[in-house]
């Protein structure tokens, strides 16, 4: 962050979570440690992004979804292991998209 001249405001927050059983959770089936990464809201978040994000795939990392993140509904498939069958009930439960932000449209149904 120093050497890219990123000012970053707010503390990164880590913890341990718990592994459990819920398909879109960042800890479906395996527990892990939670690292949080916030930008000022102001403030282009897409260059500290750009730096941390990619640590995180190293790692298999999977986004919070109600969090920013730059990944594709392909990159998404990678590493949540059932998000096609979460795609389906979505679309069964859900089939006009009434319950969709612009975010979750753009990965859901792009």
């Amino acid at each position: 962050m120093r050497r890219a001249e990123i000012n970053v405001f707010f503390p990164i927050e880590f913890r341990y979570v718990a592994a459990d059983d819920c398909w879109l959770s960042p800890f479906y089936q395996r527990a892990g440690a939670s690292i949080s990464v916030h930008q000022y809201h102001k403030q282009d978040y897409r260059p500290f992004f750009k730096l941390v994000e990619p640590i995180f795939w190293k790692y298999q990392g999977r986004p919070h979804w109600g969090k920013l993140h730059t990944l594709s509904a392909r990159n998404l498939r990678a590493v949540y292991p059932r998000f096609d069958d979460f795609l389906r009930m979505r679309r069964q439960l859900d089939p006009r998209g009434r319950f969709l932000n612009d975010h979750a449209r753009k990965l859901f149904l792009g």
